[in-house]
């Protein structure tokens, strides 16, 4: 497997970065091709293809609990699902107790995802897209949303609702995220009431922050970031839903920061 860099990262929500990082292995390539992806080096651009055998795989585990990250976070696994299975029952072999967190883009296979129950704690989803058709033109790939809503749900029966520890750090369950993309408003609000329908204590983190990168540009509305108005819009339908629990960006006069990632560096979050 490819692995482009593993460290502690606090550019998380605030339940998986906690006050000491979440540890993140960002693994390289993706099975969505997404125009506008930040992590589009490693996605897309074969940056950062590090060979690691599970067994090492297992080790960066070990060592990010020996640093005190509040978790294990694994970034676009769903390619290397095989591996990172073998790799995660090594790790436990070896004492890792902090929680898994299995963060995806939600376009995975039910039958691989049901390998793992027993192994991921926290199942971190970004449900994309309502709108086929957006998921087709922006990431390559048909039949999204019937797919990634039928993950959430095995995601779901594994592991329940989202559970916070006394310092409110996810121990176990579901965080659904989305990211609202500009010009597209109605692909949100169809969106949302799809994931509210998957629980009625359903956690949604609803991000704000998009930022155009890669190939964004190609595409008129993609050039831009979304407007306060569209925000409000969205998160309006939001509390319409009840959501009841979770986290959003707050927009005033400008999209919430986005940080790039440059994997050509030593630590891509400096």
């Amino acid at each position: 497997m490819f692995i482009a860099w593993s460290g502690k990262h606090f550019g998380e929500e605030p339940p998986i970065s906690g006050t000491r990082g979440s540890g993140t292995i960002f693994f390289s390539g993706c099975n969505l091709h997404c125009i506008f992806c930040q992590n589009y080096q490693i996605s897309q651009l074969g940056v950062g293809k590090n060979i690691y055998t599970p067994e090492q795989l297992a080790l960066l585990m070990v060592d990010l609990q020996e640093r005190k990250a509040h978790n294990i976070n694994l970034v676009s696994p769903t390619i290397w699902s095989k591996e990172i299975l073998t790799g995660l029952k090594i790790a436990r072999e070896k004492g890792v107790t902090i929680p898994i967190v299995y963060n995806t883009n939600a376009y995975d296979n039910v039958t691989i995802l049901k390998q793992f129950k027993g192994l991921i704690d926290v199942y971190l989803p970004d449900f994309k897209y309502a709108d086929d058709d957006l998921a087709l033109r922006f990431s390559g790939v048909s039949n999204y949303a019937k797919e990634a809503a039928a993950a959430i749900e095995e995601m779901l029966s594994q592991v329940g609702d989202l559970i916070l520890n006394k310092e409110g750090i996810a121990t176990k369950g579901v965080l659904v995220r989305h990211l609202i993309l500009p010009g597209h408003v109605d692909n949100s609000l169809k969106a949302l009431k799809i994931i509210r329908k998957f629980s009625p204590n359903i956690r949604l983190s609803l991000m704000t922050q998009y930022n155009p990168a890669f190939k964004a540009t190609s595409d008129e509305n993609l050039k831009r970031t979304i407007t306060p108005e569209e925000a409000k819009l969205v998160i309006n339908e939001m509390n319409k839903l009840k959501f009841t629990d979770g986290w959003y960006q707050p927009i005033e006069e400008k999209a919430a920061t986005c940080l790039n990632p440059d994997f050509t560096r030593e630590n891509p979050f400096n």
